[in-house]
């Protein structure tokens, strides 16, 4: 690469008329030299996002919350059971008296006293969608959860922004995100935020990268759709703390801003300062800006 931006700019730069601050113009050697190489942008659309917070949560409470309820209701169908046997024998005169039937029935209704606390503790700790899941469900999350095959976040937005009706949400990480699925609102609030908060569940590969207590950026998608064109991941160059691309055009190069770039799985997703039809380098980057900074521009 030294050896290809020193013989670039041992060539020089073709005489040109002033252009742009941004905007570099390279002989058609030099271009091949350097082995520039573009990529014309296709229109695209996606959804609207709201930015969020979201917090990776510890899954044990929720882990022991289901265990406890597959013990109540063991011990639940047991006592109902001896519940009625008891009542059968004392009925038959079959030696078991009225105490001890009394006393098998109170034990009965104690059993589904503490089941029904127990389903009622799963809205109360962990939102009304975990509460409504089927009991496979739950085992289904937890037994994921135990595996590294899923995560469950908290996502917070301020003042509750974008929470009503979301169905999706994607979180940062790295340079890239993941989509996750709203099971429901959270009961745990985000006092800094104002907060109420969503339960999110990650599944898949992307779970493992998810520990307890990691703190990430997020996109809540909403219903609305915005236009724009998805950069490719070769084209960015970092340049004074900012994302920049060279667009061709005009005979020459322009090195423009990327404002806001979003991940997307095959690039960055932006809503303006790039259109559909713009040409932009995708390899050779490198040495195209060691190009424009040896140019003096």
């Amino acid at each position: 690469m030294k050896r290809r931006i020193a013989l670039a700019l041992a060539l020089g730069l073709a005489a040109a008329p002033a252009l742009p601050a941004a905007t570099i113009r390279l002989r058609p050697e030099v271009q091949q030299h350097l082995g520039l190489a573009t990529q014309r942008l296709a229109p695209t659309r996606r959804a609207g996002e709201i930015d969020a917070f979201a917090k990776v949560l510890d899954p044990g409470p929720l882990a022991q919350l289901v265990s406890d309820l597959h013990t109540a209701q063991a011990a639940s169908m047991a006592s109902h059971a001896e519940a009625l046997r008891a009542s059968a024998l004392h009925a038959a005169g079959g030696g078991v008296s009225t105490r001890d039937s009394q006393t098998a029935t109170a034990l009965a209704r104690a059993d589904t006293l503490k089941l029904a606390f127990l389903r009622q503790r799963l809205g109360l700790e962990w939102g009304p969608g975990i509460a409504r899941m089927s009991d496979a469900q739950r085992d289904r999350l937890v037994m994921a959860l135990a595996h590294g095959a899923a995560a469950l976040v908290h996502v917070d937005t301020h003042n509750n922004d974008g929470q009503a009706g979301a169905r999706t949400v994607k979180i940062d990480i790295g340079s890239t995100s993941v989509r996750g699925t709203v099971i429901g609102p959270a009961r745990v609030a985000e006092p800094r935020l104002q907060s109420s908060g969503l339960i999110v569940e990650v599944t898949g590969h992307a779970a493992l990268l998810l520990s307890v207590g990691l703190t990430q950026s997020a996109h809540i998608e909403s219903a609305s759709l915005q236009s724009g064109v998805v950069l490719p991941r070769d084209a960015l160059i970092r340049f004074r703390g900012a994302a920049w691309a060279y667009v061709r055009g005009n005979g020459g190069f322009e090195r423009r801003l990327v404002p806001n770039p979003v991940p997307e799985e095959k690039g960055f997703f932006v809503a303006s300062g790039f259109a559909p039809g713009d040409e932009v380098v995708v390899r050779g980057v490198a040495g195209l800006f060691a190009a424009e900074q040896g140019s003096g521009r």
